[in-house]
């Protein structure tokens, strides 16, 4: 192998070229890539903390949602119960004012018939009185004694 002028020009030009490459090319290649590699690991961060984000979201929702269906059951549970103590309450009522109604109609109607019976005993003591007043007015015979009492029936 020679070595000549043209190799070793060649050498040197390629030497000069790598030293160019080395100063001035390779620094921007190498800092847009060291740029780039910062923006993914800053993406894939952020992308990271957005996922860590949405499960806490997930999460808080979830917990708010079995908050919101706790406080509804309880909401229904106290509309079921007062909705029984009205119905109590007015099932009790009604009772009481029945209970009012049947005594009120139980005197009056005591009161009815004491009222019947006493115009029953004055009836039929006037009856009574008016037919013993007959038979003592009149003879003491059988067959009008008969015919008084048919004609007092009558009168009842």
């Amino acid at each position: 192998m020679n070595i000549n002028a043209t190799l070793l020009a060649q050498t040197f030009i390629f030497v000069v070229f790598v030293f160019i490459c080395y100063r001035y090319v390779w620094p921007p290649i190498l800092s847009m890539m060291n740029e780039r590699e910062k923006r993914i690991a800053d993406g894939l961060e952020a992308a990271k903390k957005a996922d860590d984000s949405l499960e806490e979201a997930k999460l808080a929702s979830a917990k708010e949602l079995e908050g919101a269906k706790k406080q509804a059951a309880e909401i229904i549970e106290k509309a079921n119960a007062r909705a029984t103590q009205i119905v109590g309450d007015a099932k009790s009522k009604a009772e009481d004012e029945a209970e009012k109604i049947i005594t009120s109609g139980s005197k009056n109607l005591e009161n009815e018939i004491n009222k019947t019976k006493e115009q029953l005993r004055s009836d039929l003591s006037e009856i009574v009185v008016d037919t013993a007043q007959k038979i003592i007015d009149a003879e003491i015979d059988p067959g009008k004694h008969e015919e008084l009492i048919k004609k007092a029936a009558k009168e009842i």
